[in-house]
């Protein structure tokens, strides 16, 4: 078990390094899409008719890529937990040794066995609500079919799977047997 809890650890710092990339990537292209959007306001051959908004958005993207640990820090505070997330943070974890995994019951085995996953699991929501953020941008810009109900969706797991020991433990204690 060791060596699975070994491997999802590096999956996840490989995540972990994946994400501030995208983001700055993100960051800088919505910038200069913005930058695009706005001086082509001016050309009679507005791509933009009738929408005049996407520059506008795309440049407030362009801080929410730029600072998006920040974003997913209040929307952890939004959620009731106190994770903080910051992007140095996110390389060093280190998978804990397995030890006695069963505990006293089945609620502590699955509390934890998902306590041994849990860089896995935030690196893989801090990912959902990446692209759940790049995703709603599309949509803005009219690019793919998606609702923006279904992003909020994909976010709000996003950022309960960066809380999963938390939701865990909840619901373990409420389909606790006595």
């Amino acid at each position: 078990m060791q060596g699975l809890v070994n491997f999802a650890g590096d999956i996840g710092n490989a995540i972990a390094v994946f994400i501030p990339t995208i983001c700055y990537l993100m960051a800088l292209f919505c910038f200069l899409f913005a930058a695009w959007g706005f001086w082509m306001q001016t050309d009679p051959t507005n791509p933009f008719r009738g929408r005049p908004w996407i520059p506008l958005v795309s440049l407030i993207l362009s801080g929410a890529f730029a600072s998006f640990d920040r974003v997913l820090t209040l929307a952890n505070g939004s959620a009731g937990t106190g994770l903080q997330v910051s992007i140095g943070s996110l390389t060093s974890y280190t998978p804990p040794t397995v030890g006695t995994v069963l505990g006293s019951g089945p609620g502590d085995a699955i509390v934890n066995v998902v306590a041994l996953f849990q860089g896995f699991f935030q690196s893989f929501g801090a990912m959902a609500c990446l692209f759940a953020t790049i995703a709603w941008r599309g949509i803005v810009n009219g690019q793919n079919n998606r609702t923006q109900g279904g992003c909020f969706v994909q976010f709000a797991f996003g950022v309960m799977l960066m809380n999963i020991l938390t939701v865990t433990t909840w619901l373990t204690q409420i389909f606790q047997t006595t």
